[in-house]
């Protein structure tokens, strides 16, 4: 079945057999052979999305058009961060901050359904694990120090108009009327060590209007306090307090709370084009990333001839997040920061260097395609294939080169969502945190990351093309 012409109508009235008729002449006009069924939010009227998946492309390619590729995770190891932020959430709504009362979230009943759909969809799993030991008072502070630091060190108008719908829908309409605490808000800067202190005030004087007894109104303030510690932390990256932070936290030298996934900035510049003759250089520090050597022989001779085919073929590269646009913005700026320090060991060229250097200093150098939860809705996030849709559409992709293009992703909705949106190249790359969730719809399985994918698999690009590079 074609895809319908601008002639066509838009909308179409069936019945459930016509329905039913019509989807399966889709399923053999895409030659659909696996669907997956997608849960909706609570609040959406069918309880889920029926969605056709992309036929697995046989691998490898013959051709790469396009990556696309998750940021928590894949891209990035902010994926501690964000965890970290949703076990806050839970003591500070419960008021278990005690780790001897409770030790955290769990990485086998807890980590698979918190990683890698929307943070509305984290929120929720959350409360129904761990809400009938939700404190009212412990909430009622935890959310009047997310109203108030949300609303003075915020600048993003979406999430400030986020945390004063939530406001309204908790009673909290004269909070946000009061001139006294407008003026606290406008001028800015309420520091996260102060921030309870200074809105204890507020959240006794505006008690009793305090009300948020529907679960939805609960999960977008728990969602409130959630963002809260996130949003500080990424602030205090962003100030150069990230290295203290990763101590305290990660308690382990050597890392930073935000920094690339190793074989990152490798694969930025091979996929672009800019290593070309250059891949001896950082073909070691590759090697030294991947778990065993097995099948490495000819890793070095390989590595040369892919940097040689994109230096001709250069792919174009998305980067899909659920997380919204401030934050992966924030992220970003990170990442790319880094990856200037570390082109800068690499040993090659200075002329080379200088040029991968100057354009990993631009967002739009990198990547053709930015896709956040802010192009979308909280509705429409992973496993939904909107995200991805976008991106193919950002980076002007047809429809005939979708079976060209490569996803990666580190977790199931997010494979899910790649297959849904027409990626038959969808690679999972579990870590640490997500390898336990299912990935039996991903296309491979790669666990040794992106420095096994580049040197083991080539990128999943077939040998005969690699061949015409000698």
């Amino acid at each position: 079945m074609e895809a319908p012409t601008d002639t066509s109508p838009l909308v179409e009235y069936l019945s459930a057999a016509q329905a039913a008729a019509l989807l399966g002449r889709q399923v053999e006009a895409l030659g659909a052979t696996e669907f997956a069924r997608v849960r909706n939010l609570e609040y959406v009227f069918a309880p889920f999305e029926l969605y056709p998946l992309a036929p697995r492309t046989p691998l490898p390619l013959e051709r790469i058009a396009a990556f696309a590729v998750d940021m928590d995770g894949t891209s990035t190891t902010t994926e501690p961060v964000a965890l970290h932020a949703l076990e806050y959430m839970v003591r500070r709504v419960t008021g278990w901050l005690d780790r001897a009362r409770w030790p955290g979230l769990d990485r086998q009943r807890d980590y698979p359904f918190v990683i890698g759909s929307s943070n509305y969809r984290h929120t929720e799993f959350l409360l129904e694990r761990y809400g009938t030991h939700v404190d009212q008072a412990a909430l009622r502070q935890a959310f009047f120090e997310a109203v108030l630091w949300t609303l003075a060190n915020v600048p993003d108008p979406r999430r400030r108009q986020e945390v004063q719908r939530s406001a309204r829908n908790c009673g909290l309409s004269a909070l946000l009327a009061d001139p006294e605490f407008q003026r606290l808000c406008e001028r800015g800067r309420v520091d996260l060590d102060d921030v309870a202190r200074q809105a204890a005030p507020w959240a006794a004087r505006f008690r009793d209007a305090f009300s948020c007894g529907h679960r939805r109104e609960l999960v977008n303030a728990a969602l409130d306090i959630y963002y809260l510690r996130y949003h500080a932390l990424l602030q205090k990256i962003e100030r150069g307090e990230g290295d203290r932070l990763a101590a305290e936290r990660l308690r382990t030298g050597g890392r930073h709370l935000v920094e690339p996934m190793p074989g990152y900035a490798v694969f930025v510049a091979l996929i672009k084009g800019w290593l070309g003759e250059d891949a001896d250089g950082v073909f070691d520090r590759l090697r030294g990333a991947v778990p065993t050597d097995e099948g490495l022989d000819e890793a070095l001779g390989r590595f040369r001839r892919l940097a040689l085919h994109f230096q001709k073929c250069p792919a174009r590269l998305a980067l899909v997040t659920a997380s919204i646009a401030y934050e992966a913005r924030a992220v970003m700026r990170e990442v790319l920061r880094r990856m200037v320090r570390e082109i800068q060991d690499w040993p090659i060229s200075a002329m080379k260097k200088e040029m991968m250097q100057g354009r990993c200093a631009e967002e739009h150098h990198v990547f053709e395609a930015l896709v956040t939860a802010s192009d979308a809705h909280e509705a429409r996030l992973k496993p939904h294939r909107d995200l991805y849709s976008i991106a193919l559409f950002q980076m002007a992709v047809p429809r005939s080169a979708y079976s060209c293009c490569v996803g990666l992703e580190d977790t199931e909705p997010g494979v899910v969502a790649l297959r849904a949106a027409g990626f038959g190249g969808a690679i999972a790359l579990p870590n640490r945190d997500t390898r336990a969730q299912n990935y039996a719809a991903a296309s491979r399985v790669v666990h040794g990351g992106l420095p096994e994918l580049m040197l083991r698999h080539n990128l999943f690009l077939s040998d005969p093309v690699l061949a015409d590079y000698g």
